[in-house]
């Protein structure tokens, strides 16, 4: 795709022509190419707005009901940024279900571009007339001088949406570029302009209730926004370290190329030894070193090459871990049982992460009675 050019202040014509030109049909968007080590900054859809605002993101929701007619907010944010002074990216969804009917980059104690008295922020987005396309540019750029670049978290945008039809559409933020006091990308690893962290993304529900697992293929819609898979596609799982394309966005093992940094996936790295047992990662069969073999993080969803998640909520890495929090607690992690026993591949209630034996099914035997003797226990990332 091609690079934008950026010089001096641009006009709201010409970014969002040069945006557009960018934004190829059918072309992977959300690919997770950075570790979290690399860039920590996530960007997303968050259907929830109560507790947004300049500084702050809330609990991030990414599932919500409507009825047919509703007329609601929701936000595009961003979490731990450093020096923002511009972002534009395409906001997508199924506009047979919904319209877009206002935005707004500049409102007082809500937009992090206007948090700072003096910020002069041009709206970059295209005009709201209402649009029912299903993709719709969304941008701002802060033009005061001297410049007022933002730090921290807080609300890019709020778009103001009308249910029309009954149905599910997803709720994606894709081809995000965010940009510094300086222009320079933010997030980028590869040199395209394009952020490379994590995009949440959601689904909206017309008419009907949400389900933890809209697409019932075993992973609930936070997991799958988490790992930048597809929330209603059940063929699009969170991409594993394991020489397959999990997720259907055309890479294989995006964000798995950790240490050493030589395009090539540690998983199959001779040069890889990830937990440092003398043993490379081809020949390894427990990468970590957690106690669970690669194929059943695989299988389980969970990060095969770090024994502990590296970002509290969001990493999922250690099995016995389920809730993320680096430590093992009947609240947090056993009480995730409750009212899953039982259930199997394909009902609503399946979630793979639960699974800990692999044998297809939620029991106490097989999977809960893994947490005997490790109540207690934590890791360090």
């Amino acid at each position: 795709m091609t690079r934008l050019a950026w010089a001096g202040f641009l006009t709201v014509v010409a970014l969002g022509l040069a945006l557009a030109a960018t934004l190829v049909p059918g072309a992977p968007s959300n690919v997770t190419e950075a570790t979290w080590s690399q860039v920590n900054t996530i960007v997303g859809v968050d259907l929830n707005t109560s507790g947004n605002t300049d500084s702050a993101v809330g609990t991030i929701n990414v599932c919500r009901s409507v009825n047919v007619n509703d007329t609601f907010d929701i936000d595009l944010f961003v979490k731990d940024v450093s020096n923002i002074n511009s972002f534009e990216g395409a906001f997508r969804w199924d506009g047979t279900k919904l319209q877009v009917t206002a935005i707004s980059v500049a409102s007082p104690g809500v937009a992090i571009l206007a948090r700072t008295p003096g910020s002069t922020v041009q709206n970059l987005s295209d005009p709201v007339l209402p649009n029912s396309t299903g993709s719709f540019l969304a941008g701002a750029l802060d033009t005061a001088i001297p410049k007022k670049p933002e730090t921290g978290s807080g609300v890019l945008a709020r778009l103001t949406l009308k249910a029309i039809a009954p149905g599910t559409s997803r709720a994606s933020y894709t081809f995000v570029l965010l940009r510094d006091q300086n222009e320079a990308a933010i997030g980028d690893l590869n040199g395209n302009d394009y952020f490379d962290g994590l995009v949440f993304n959601a689904v909206i529900v017309v008419g009907s209730p949400c389900q933890a697992d809209q697409d019932l293929d075993g992973f609930t819609n936070v997991e799958e926004s988490v790992d930048g898979s597809e929330l209603l596609n059940a063929t699009s799982t969170p991409e594993m370290c394991d020489n397959a394309d999990n997720d259907k966005d055309g890479q294989t093992d995006e964000w798995y190329d950790r240490n050493p940094v030589n395009g090539t996936p540690d998983c199959i790295d001779d040069a890889s030894d990830t937990d440092n047992d003398l043993t490379f990662n081809p020949s390894d069969n427990d990468d970590d070193n957690d106690g669970y073999t690669d194929a059943r993080e695989t299988y389980l969803g969970t990060d095969s090459l770090s024994k502990c998640a590296q970002t509290l909520v969001y990493h999922s890495a250690w099995p016995l871990d389920v809730d993320s929090s680096r430590d093992i607690t009947v609240t947090g992690d056993v009480f995730q049982y409750r009212g899953v026993l039982g259930a199997t591949p394909g009902s609503p209630n399946f979630r793979k992460r639960l699974d800990l034996d692999g044998s297809g099914d939620i029991s106490v035997t097989g999977d809960v009675f893994a947490f005997r003797g490790r109540l207690g226990e934590t890791c360090t990332p």
